[in-house]
């Protein structure tokens, strides 16, 4: 079983960009990544202490050497 399930079935690995500044993996330096959500295990004080709050981030898995990055906005993929 594994702990990152793409959005949908995998499809071509896209390329993303962040800031208008292309990604590409900084241990292969591959371009092509697959996607998915991905949730935060942090317990952060909301209102109330013993209501944890539950934050989601995007990851991005290089399609070449499978290393993660996580984002906690959205990066925009490139057509």
């Amino acid at each position: 079983m594994s702990i990152f399930r793409p959005l949908s079935e995998p499809e071509e690995p896209s390329r993303y960009q962040m800031a208008g500044i292309s990604i590409s993996c900084p241990h292969c330096k591959n371009q092509t990544f697959y996607e998915s959500r991905v949730q935060c295990n942090a317990c952060e004080p909301a209102y109330d202490e013993a209501e944890p709050v539950i934050k989601t981030a995007t990851a991005i898995c290089c399609s070449r050497c499978s290393l993660i990055l996580y984002f906690t906005n959205k990066p925009n993929k490139i057509m």
